[in-house]
């Protein structure tokens, strides 16, 4: 950053960004960078030990133990007081039966 000339002359290590070298030294760094992971596939189905091969079940979510029409039931709730601009549920009157 502090040299925009060298800067260009020089190429970005794909496995760390740290690492700049130039350009034509990257093929040789690249294949003895410190920070190459060696590249691990999965086993072959076959070369499983005695084993059939499955393939990944689609994920299923546990059965839902709510209800919410019957804890609304539960609840036997009544019709809300209506809607009174800066009064409380406390300043409205009570009905007498």
């Amino acid at each position: 950053q502090n040299n925009p000339k060298v800067s260009r002359t020089l190429a970005t290590c794909p496995f760390n960004a740290r690492h700049r070298v130039p350009r034509a030294h990257l093929r040789s760094h690249v294949t003895s960078c410190p920070d190459k992971l060696p590249l691990e596939l999965p086993p072959e189905p076959e070369d499983a030990a005695g084993t059939a091969w499955e393939p990944p079940r689609a994920w299923q979510p546990p059965p839902c133990r709510e209800d919410w029409d019957a804890e609304l039931s539960e609840l036997e709730l009544e019709e809300p007081p209506p809607f009174i601009l800066q009064v409380t549920k406390g300043d409205l009157p009570v009905l007498c039966h």
